[in-house]
């Protein structure tokens, strides 16, 4: 791993957690997601997965677990998974159609995935109802934010 590297992974987590700062909706539903969506489309599925473990951590410990420890850390895992998954359709293929495809693919991970785990884990299928819509929102205002700054970001910079 190179400097460039190291230096891009250190900047994207330190987005990560002021995104985490800001909240959307209910509990740790923040704004951490963009910057590990960018790295995972610029640097790939393990710069994702990384990013999306702890940007989601970084939100848990800012709004102090309010799902229990084991919850977020199985969110952090959800989260590795939707990173590395972007990377991966990113990394197959990079075009308009790519972006779509790892989006839709993110949020089935995201948000299918993980109110399926959350709703199981909580032994409640209510919490499906009250977290899908902020999710969702928040799902999506993060990735259409990441993949309009990662197409922005190659067309100064060109090619990945």
């Amino acid at each position: 791993m190179n400097i460039r590297t190291i230096t891009a992974y250190a900047l994207l987590i330190a987005l990560c957690a002021i995104g985490g700062q800001i909240h959307f909706g209910v509990y740790s539903i923040g704004f951490d997601s963009s910057p590990a969506f960018v790295g995972a489309l610029l640097l790939g599925p393990v710069a994702g997965a990384v990013l999306g473990a702890l940007g989601h951590l970084a939100t848990a410990v800012f709004t102090g677990f309010p799902l229990s420890v084991p919850m977020h850390v199985v969110v952090a895992l959800i989260m590795a998974c939707t990173g590395a998954s972007i990377g991966y359709c990113m990394r197959k293929r990079a075009s308009s159609f790519s972006y779509v495809v790892s989006g839709i693919v993110g949020y089935i991970i995201n948000v299918g995935l993980g109110l399926v785990v959350t709703s199981w884990m909580m032994h409640s299928v209510e919490v499906v109802a009250i977290l899908f819509v902020p999710l969702s929102l928040a799902y999506l205002v993060n990735y259409v934010g990441a993949a309009l700054v990662v197409s922005q970001l190659t067309k100064v910079f060109g090619g990945r």
